[in-house]
């Protein structure tokens, strides 16, 4: 191949980003001679050089920086920062923050779900079964009380009574504290999809129904299990003149 030819060969890809070091060791022309035809005739690069990549160092430092950064927010986050302040201090737009506050929330979400999942597991998995019984078991109860007048027995069933209800209570305590979390994830998630206040009004006062439901309900049980409590002990005491 003529010298011509080569050289016009070098200057493209030259021009197209490739380094001098690695057109000499491919066409075998020295790089003193390439530099000498890239020095006279003005050979200009179109690209950053194949060689010549951004410094790696550089590079490693400034994704540690946008690291640390978005480390700083996250932790601002769940800390509680208001949202102006965070934008403000590390000079981020809102779509940024939602970005990053929605990956707060979904670490937030999992961990939650975790321990929950781990108490449904473990203890709460069953649920809804066990009120079931506790309630049949309650109901044979009652009707045990106005059926004997014997007085041991009364005693037995008090004794009994007042553990089904404490066993009822530990339950729906820990299935409020799981309606309380699933109301905390829909406001989150409300948020973050950036939907209207008033929208999120309406899911909040349909779960405050449903709590104050569920209030009235434990609320009529309780003065189910007292007046059940008062019949026991009237007729405990009926039992006692009698004897």
């Amino acid at each position: 191949m003529k010298d011509e030819n080569i050289k016009l060969l070098i200057k493209n890809e030259y021009e197209n980003g490739v380094g001098v070091t690695e057109l000499s060791k491919k066409y075998k022309v020295s790089a003193n001679t390439i530099n000498s035809w890239k020095k006279r005739e003005k050979w200009q690069k179109k690209v950053a050089p194949k060689g010549n990549a951004p410094n790696s160092k550089k590079c490693t430092k400034n994704k540690t920086g946008a690291n640390d950064k978005e480390m700083q927010i996250k932790k601002d986050i769940f800390n509680n920062v208001p949202r102006e302040e965070i934008t403000e201090k590390h000079g981020i737009k809102k779509t940024k923050y939602y970005d990053i506050k929605k990956s707060v929330r979904q670490i937030q979400i999992e961990q939650s779900e975790k321990v929950l999942n781990e108490i449904a597991t473990k203890k709460y998995n069953n649920a809804v079964e066990r009120l079931k019984r506790i309630i049949e078991e309650k109901e044979k109860l009652e009707t045990r009380i106005l059926e004997t007048t014997d007085k041991e027995e009364m005693s037995m069933i008090k004794q009994k009574l007042e553990l089904l209800k404490e066993f009822e209570k530990d339950i729906k305590v820990n299935a409020r504290v799981i309606s309380d979390y699933r109301q905390a994830e829909l406001e989150e998630q409300l948020v973050n999809n950036e939907l209207s206040r008033s929208a999120l009004e309406i899911q909040k006062e349909r779960l405050e129904i449903e709590k104050t439901k569920i209030k009235n309900n434990d609320d009529k049980d309780s003065e189910k299990e007292r007046e059940m409590i008062e019949l026991l002990k009237n007729i405990t005491e009926k039992v006692g003149k009698d004897e």
